[in-house]
C-alpha cells in the first residue's frame, strides 16, 4: 500500500467526466466505463462542489498572502492548488485500481461545469442524455418515500404537480448541458441512453474511439461480471445481469394533462436538439403500438352510451352533484369528453365550453379501470391518474366513473 499513499506518484492522464441529469443511466455508463482495463470509475465524489470549495479557500487563503497582488495570480494559484488536490487523491485511487485514467459521473456536476472546465482544461466529457418523459417518470417512481436533494428544490417549486417539478428539472440540466456542449465541443461525445441500450455495441466503439482506448465487443458480457465500487447511484444497476431495454418508452404512462402547454413546448424544443420526437409523437408512437394488441374499448362509445346509462341508477348517492367534468383519456383511441351533472342525471356536452374539474389518464390505464383489473386506488398510487380543479367534485365525477373507491382517493 505504500505506493498508492505516495503524494508522488506520476499524474494520470487528464480525467473524464459523465454528464447528466439524474436518472438518465449515468450508474449502467459509469459501470461500463469502469470495466475497460484501463478506466476506473467510482461511484458519485460530488467533485464539482468539492472543486469548487477548494478553489473558494485557496483563494481567500493563500491567496491573500503577501506576493499575491493580482486577481490572475489569484486564480491561477486556485485552480493550481485545487487541481493538485483532486488529482493527487484520484491519482492514487486510479494507480491503486492498476488502471490510467479516472471518470467522475456525478450528477451534480452539471450545476459545476464553468469551475470543471477550469481545473481540468483537457478533460473529456460524455454528455449523456434521456428522453424528458421516460426521465420524469423514474424520478417519480424512484422517489416515492422522498425526492434526493437534487430534486426537491423543484418539487418545493410545484408541490401539486410532481409531473411538472420532474420536467422542469430535466428542462434546467438538460439545457446547461447542451450549451455546455456546443461550448466544448471537440472535448464532448454526445450519447442517448436509448441508443446505449438497443445499440450498445455501435455506441460503445465510439465511446471508447474518442476517449482514445481500445474497444473490445466483449466488455459488453464483463459489465456485470466483474466488481465495481459501490456508491450512490441508480441501486437497479447491481441487481441487473445484463443492458436492459425495458424502461425505454415508460415515460408515456404519465398523463398527458399533468403537462402544460408551455412546458411541453419548451420540452419539445430540446427534444428536437437532441433528435428526439415531441412530446405528441412519442405519446403517439407508444400507444400506437401497444394500444390496438392490447385493448379493443371503444371509448367514445363509452362516454356517448354506457356511462350515461349505467351511472342512471347511482344518481341518487349524487344528487349533490353540480358541475361540469372534463375526461381526457391520452393515446390513439383516447380523446376529450365533458360531462355535466345537474343533480338529476348527466349530460354529455360539448368540449369546448368550461369545466370545474378534470380527470385525465391513459388509454391502456383506463381500460383496465373500466374492466376492474386496475382500482383507481392503485393508479393513483402509481401516478397513472390525475385530478385538476375542484378536486371534491372530481372525486364525485370519480366515483360515477371508476366506482364508489374514488371517492376517497386525493386525485390532486
Amino acid at each position: 500500500m505504500e505506493n498508492i499513499n505516495n503524494s508522488h506518484q506520476e499524474p494520470v492522464e487528464q480525467p473524464i467526466f459523465i454528464l447528466s441529469c439524474v436518472r438518465s443511466g449515468s450508474t449502467m455508463l459509469r459501470c461500463i466505463v469502469d470495466t475497460h482495463p484501463n478506466l476506473c470509475s467510482p461511484g458519485h465524489l460530488n467533485l464539482g462542489p468539492l472543486c469548487a470549495n477548494l478553489y473558494a479557500t485557496t483563494y481567500y487563503s493563500l491567496g491573500k498572502l503577501p506576493g499575491m497582488e493580482t486577481e490572475e495570480q489569484r486564480e491561477q494559484l486556485a485552480i493550481k492548488e485545487t487541481r493538485r488536490v483532486v488529482t493527487d487523491i484520484l491519482g492514487r485511487y486510479t494507480q491503486g485500481k492498476g488502471k490510467k485514467k479516472w471518470c467522475e459521473k456525478s450528477t451534480v456536476n452539471i450545476d459545476y461545469l464553468e469551475i470543471l472546465a477550469k481545473i481540468f482544461p483537457q478533460a473529456k466529457y460524455i454528455c449523456l442524455y434521456r428522453n424528458c418523459l421516460d426521465v420524469a417518470y423514474s424520478c417519480i417512481k424512484f422517489n416515492p418515500l422522498g425526492y434526493m436533494h437534487e430534486l426537491s428544490a423543484y418539487v418545493q417549486k410545484c408541490p401539486t404537480n410532481f409531473v411538472a417539478a420532474m420536467i422542469a428539472n430535466w428542462q434546467e440540466k438538460t439545457g446547461k448541458l447542451i450549451a455546455f456542449e456546443q461550448a466544448h465541443a471537440n472535448q464532448c461525445i454526445r450519447i442517448n441512453y436509448e441508443s446505449l441500450v438497443l445499440q450498445p455495441e455501435h455506441v460503445l466503439a465510439k465511446l471508447f474511439d474518442f476517449l482514445d482506448e481500445p474497444w473490445d465487443a466483449r466488455l459488453i458480457d464483463s459489465i456485470f461480471q466483474v466488481p465495481h465500487d459501490q456508491g450512490e447511484g441508480d441501486l437497479k444497476v447491481w441487481f441487473s445481469g445484463k443492458i436492459s431495454k425495458d424502461s425505454i418508452g415508460n415515460g408515456t404512462a404519465i398523463p398527458l394533462t399533468a403537462i402544460s402547454d408551455e412546458l411541453m413546448a419548451e420540452v419539445d424544443t430540446l427534444h428536437q436538439q437532441l433528435g428526439y420526437p415531441t412530446i405528441d409523437a412519442l405519446y403517439a408512437e407508444q400507444r400506437g403500438n401497444d394500444e390496438p394488441a392490447l385493448y379493443d374499448l371503444d371509448v367514445n362509445d363509452f362516454f356517448q352510451n354506457r356511462f350515461l346509462q349505467n351511472t342512471a341508477a347511482q344518481m341518487d348517492k349524487f344528487s349533490q352533484l353540480r358541475g361540469v367534468c372534463k375526461f381526457v383519456v391520452t393515446g390513439l383511441k383516447g380523446g376529450v369528453w365533458t360531462i355535466e351533472s345537474n343533480g338529476d342525471g348527466l349530460t354529455l356536452k360539448d368540449n369546448g365550453g368550461s369545466c370545474d374539474c378534470t380527470i385525465a389518464t391513459t388509454y391502456s390505464v383506463f381500460c383496465e379501470l373500466i374492466e376492474g383489473r386496475k382500482t383507481a386506488g392503485d393508479a393513483y398510487e402509481q401516478g397513472e391518474i390525475t385530478g385538476d380543479g375542484n378536486i371534491f367534485m372530481a372525486l364525485e365525477f370519480g366515483g360515477l366513473l371508476f366506482g364508489n373507491a374514488t371517492r376517497s382517493l386525493p386525485l390532486s
